[in-house]
């Protein structure tokens, strides 16, 4: 093998290649030159394009341009070497460079041509010109936008926060404006960053991490009302959180806002309370009759009883008996007035677990007799409603004497036109669905015009004479149904017999009750 190859390497068989050119020093000193500078400009590119790729490593296809400069040198070596061949006839090594310089062209003609597609798809400059000037304006546009809302953001007089979802599900205080640090004495830097439970009293995080959580696992928008220990006292909230969520649908964040509705609960407590006792007044006569029979026969056991002890008549088991018939009849009004003024007072409880058939009992026994007097007889029908309802036992008890009310002053007027009516039916039930209580109070006082029946539950509209009624009745009742998560809904029917008439639908969500609940409601 070492004599083959000295045999490939031996040059004693030829003659160097300046012969051909006659050893002419002018053409001679022409191709060394060009050759020269050839060479070491082919030398100079592949540094240069190495120094680029170094410097500029974000470069697509850097792996192309050293390839390039592989071959670039190989040719600029063939270039030496016809230098030296001029006086030294080394044509086999010339031959391998020759060879070498081949496969890199190959190579990279190859590689060239496979990368053509994606080398066209490369933006221009004129379009990276393009793209870099719409970056531009989207960034300006940005930071306008980001100026706006952060001014919207700051100064805003609602309590504003950003919530961030942790990949670990728990929460933690992104930003706070000032308003919210204002009203709860809080410290925007302090919370920034920090986990809900980490940031705030453990009181305060036990209310609102329960509602982060069921905004995160719904992935709607929730609001809801909440009372909230403040430096400047109790105050009462209606916030919203609204779930922002990544490309994959992963609810990252909670935007949350919140109003200061303590003046707006005030005055709407303030006009149920009116309402309430407009009620109660309407009622009197009622109640007044109510009491008036307990109390003669009070007084006319009390009397006989005087009479026989004073003609020595009086004997024991009359007596006993009595007493007893005083001791009932008194309860029973104690009872009226405990329920009376139970009804009357400011009510300043929060909800509550109850069962709506109570309320609607009670309502009942209240205008009962006195409704009697008038010829309207009270019926009820379905009272088979199992599942309770949360809210203000008193408020929906309000809603349904106004409902009663309402259909007792219908009967009035459609008998003052000549009209048969005298009839009110009340009904509560579980819906089939489940899920909700359904109360019906219906009427037989002739209806409501259908032109007027949208407009009943909007405040200040009564279909009453002027000074017979406020307009504000069905429209507070709607207000306590709606904050109980219900709806309140009327439509005129055909009765049996052919009358026509009212019907009031309530419909109310159904509430899981415990055991100790379910005894204290009826009891």
């Amino acid at each position: 093998m070492a004599v083959g190859l000295e045999e490939l390497l031996d040059t004693s068989g030829f003659v160097p290649h300046g012969v051909c050119l006659l050893w002419r020093s002018d053409i001679l000193m022409l191709h060394v030159a060009s050759d020269v500078l050839i060479g070491l400009s082919y030398f100079s590119i592949p540094v240069a394009l190495i120094y680029f790729v170094m410097r500029r490593r974000d470069v697509a296809f850097g792996w192309m341009a050293l390839l390039f400069a592989l071959f670039i040198i190989a040719c600029g070596t063939t270039h030496f070497l016809s230098v030296w061949t001029l006086w030294t006839p080394d044509y086999v090594l010339e031959g391998l460079v020759k060879l070498i310089t081949a496969f890199a062209s190959l190579a990279t003609a190859a590689a060239l041509w496979w990368l053509m597609p994606r080398l066209l798809a490369l933006p221009s400059p004129r379009q990276l010109e393009a793209s870099n000037r719409a970056l531009e304006l989207e960034v300006a546009t940005r930071r306008e936008m980001e100026a706006r809302y952060s001014g919207f953001f700051n100064n805003l007089g609602e309590a504003l926060f950003i919530v961030q979802v942790l990949p670990d599900g728990d929460f933690a205080y992104e930003a706070i404006n000032p308003a919210l640090a204002r009203i709860g004495g809080l410290d925007p830097d302090r919370l920034r960053e920090r986990r809900v439970r980490d940031a705030v009293k453990p009181e305060l995080a036990d209310l609102v991490i329960p509602r982060y959580t069921a905004c995160r696992d719904s992935g709607k928008t929730i609001d809801y009302e909440e009372t909230l220990d403040m430096p400047a006292g109790q105050r009462v909230f209606h916030t919203m959180l609204v779930p922002v969520k990544d490309a994959a649908g992963r609810v990252v964040q909670i935007l949350g806002s919140g109003r200061d509705v303590t003046e707006r609960k005030r005055l709407q407590e303030e006009v149920i309370q009116t309402s309430k006792l407009a009620t109660l007044g309407t009622l009197a006569a009622g109640m007044a009759h109510e009491m008036s029979q307990p109390l003669n026969v009070i007084r006319l056991w009390t009397e006989n009883t005087l009479t026989r002890l004073h003609d020595n008549l009086l004997e024991p088991a009359r007596a006993e008996k009595a007493l007893r018939l005083v001791i009932e009849q008194t309860e029973r009004m104690g009872k009226l007035i405990d329920h009376v003024r139970m009804f009357g007072r400011r009510d300043g409880g929060g909800m509550q677990i109850f069962h709506p058939a109570n309320c609607v009992q009670s309502a009942v026994e209240l205008v009962r007799h006195q409704y009697r007097q008038e010829d309207i007889d009270i019926v009820e029908k379905g009272w088979a409603a199992q599942l309770a309802v949360s809210g203000r036992p008193l408020e929906l008890e309000q809603v349904i004497l106004n409902l009663f009310s309402n259909a007792r002053d219908a009967i009035v007027a459609l008998r003052a036109k000549g009209g048969a009516a005298g009839r009110i039916v009340v009904a509560v039930s579980d819906d089939p669905d489940g899920y909700s209580v359904v109360i019906q109070v219906t009427d037989d006082g002739g209806g409501i015009d259908p032109a007027v029946l949208p407009q009943i539950f909007d405040p200040f509209f009564t279909t009453k004479e002027v000074g017979k009624g406020s307009g504000l009745g069905l429209s507070i009742g709607y207000g306590i149904i709606d904050g109980m998560g219900g709806r309140i809904e009327a439509r005129n029917v055909d009765l049996e017999g052919g009358g026509r008439g009212v019907r009031f639908t309530i419909t109310l969500p159904g509430q899981p009750v415990s055991s100790v609940d379910r005894e204290f409601s009826h009891a």
